[in-house]
């Protein structure tokens, strides 16, 4: 089967490069401000995810399907060295592309990441999301509910016009599967340094959901987490978010042995 074609953009040059996944209703179109931060010391690779921004919808959906588009695409880019960063949905397909490390997979970010795991997602909040894609009123109501700190005005139109971007497929994919989905055994194969972000105030993923869900699930995982911040830290925090990811590189993915890397 031919690699499904994915839109994405690069930016920046280094020796290490990074790869952002966006996270649920959102675009690579998220990580504008940490890829911009970053891409002084890295060659940045943002990607529409399949059926979200500018990306099609697969023929048909799984975490793993999703999982494999990511990675053929990854490697069609012939990037050499690099970290996956994954936001929410994101992060739980980053951890399925990091079960099967790829060659070159130096690390892993997971920013207030969907857990390996189930996501205890409300279901009144699944069954509103359910009934009201492609709605404007909605697509604010959930950036209003999902954040703590105030975003600037042209960010949350950001946020707005990608929900309602996003495809039927991809949307009723996430909520009524993707997100209930768990690859906990998979995520027992992850070796590479991990670091995972989250808001001290997230109502999406809480702390509490990383402490139970994520953590125990990963053998070489390190945490932080970013004070008074809610589910959005792309947008409600990108500098600290920039700052953990550069600490990180520098830290523990400089020296990785890399499988598969020449």
């Amino acid at each position: 089967m031919s690699a499904p074609i994915l839109h994405d953009k690069v930016q920046g040059a280094g020796s290490l490069a990074l790869v952002f996944l966006h996270y649920f209703a959102g675009s690579l179109r998220s990580w504008v401000h940490v890829a911009g931060d970053l891409s002084r010391a890295h060659r940045c690779l943002r990607i529409d995810l399949p059926g979200f921004g500018r990306s099609p919808p697969l023929p048909a959906f799984s975490v793993d399907m999703v999982a494999q588009a990511i990675a053929q695409h990854i490697a069609g880019r012939r990037l050499g060295t690099y970290v996956l960063v994954g936001h929410s949905m994101g992060g739980k397909l980053a951890l399925a592309c990091a079960a099967d490390p790829p060659p070159g997979l130096a690390g892993v970010v997971l920013v207030a990441p969907s857990p390996p795991s189930p996501e205890p997602m409300d279901e009144k909040e699944r069954a509103r999301l359910l009934a009201t894609h492609d709605d404007r009123a909605s697509a604010d109501q959930t950036l209003r509910t999902i954040t703590r700190r105030t975003i600037p005005a042209e960010d949350a139109e950001i946020c707005i016009a990608d929900n309602l971007m996003t495809s039927a497929e991809a949307w009723h994919w996430w909520l009524a599967q993707g997100s209930r989905e768990t690859i906990a055994a998979q995520t027992k194969r992850v070796t590479c340094p991990v670091l995972v972000l989250g808001g001290s105030e997230d109502p999406v993923i809480p702390p509490e959901v990383i402490t139970t869900e994520v953590m125990p699930r990963l053998a070489n995982a390190s945490r932080a987490v970013i004070a008074g911040a809610g589910h959005l830290l792309p947008f409600e925090a990108p500098k600290e978010v920039a700052g953990n990811i550069r600490t990180f590189v520098k830290e523990r993915c400089r020296g990785a042995a890399v499988r598969g890397t020449p």
